[in-house]
């Protein structure tokens, strides 16, 4: 059955809802302790991921950008860089354990099983080892002593990664704090504007009173002054 055109004029002016970006089924409350989830998502290993990130964080061992030195071990190729590991698989994981977050509060236990080499496929999987209220002061963060608990909740997961042959290449526990279906934004702290230190338009520069100049010069002539007689 087709829609009258008074039915087609109300959607047309009905406000667009724009989807979500985010899940619907992983804030603090959707978390259950021994829950573990293999993420769906996959990613492949190349220079663009390691030479490039191990290059702008200065780490200097040539195992991670130096073919022709590591062509002559055991491995016979780059290896790459356990923090670009480590951020892959913690990454591949977000989609369902960050998306809700708040803040990182640490990470702990952090193991590397088996080199990654360019090529390399990641996959990464998910375990729930706790759930708790947070306490911003005996977490050490200060800054976070705004969030109400009723809103808020930490979680500590352990993750670990695994290569396209089953081989797991990382593993660590991390603690986020997660919104709870609750979670309402604080609000903004109101501030007075800064006070400018521009110039304000039409207000003569600072000089240097002329009194002073005048005496300077003054006191300038007389040296000269000086000079000439002895001569």
């Amino acid at each position: 059955m087709s829609a009258t055109r008074d039915e087609m004029e109300t959607n047309r002016s009905a406000p667009l809802q724009p989807p979500s970006l985010s899940g619907r089924d992983n804030y603090f409350e959707d978390f259950n302790v021994g829950d573990v989830f293999e993420h769906a998502r996959g990613k492949t290993v190349g220079e663009l991921e390691n030479v490039l990130i191990t290059n702008l964080v200065l780490n200097t061992a040539q195992g991670h950008f130096n073919e022709h030195q590591m062509a002559s071990t055991q491995l016979g190729h780059r290896i790459t860089f356990g923090g670009v590991t480590a951020s892959l698989v913690i990454g591949l994981a977000m989609e369902d354990t960050g998306e809700q977050a708040v803040a990182e509060l640490g990470l702990d236990k952090i193991r590397f099983r088996t080199p990654v080499l360019h090529g390399d496929t990641l996959y990464a999987f998910s375990e729930v080892l706790e759930k708790r209220y947070f306490d911003a002061s005996a977490a050490g963060r200060p800054d976070l002593t705004g969030l109400r608990a009723a809103e808020v909740g930490e979680v500590r997961f352990r993750h670990w990664g695994v290569n396209d042959k089953g081989q797991v290449v990382f593993e660590g526990e991390r603690r986020v704090l997660l919104k709870r279906r609750s979670f309402r934004p604080p609000a903004e702290l109101s501030s007075a504007p800064a006070r400018s230190r521009a110039r304000v338009r039409g207000t003569p520069a600072r000089q240097k009173p002329p009194a002073r100049r005048a005496a300077g010069a003054r006191g300038a002539a007389k040296k000269g002054a000086r000079r000439r007689r002895r001569k």
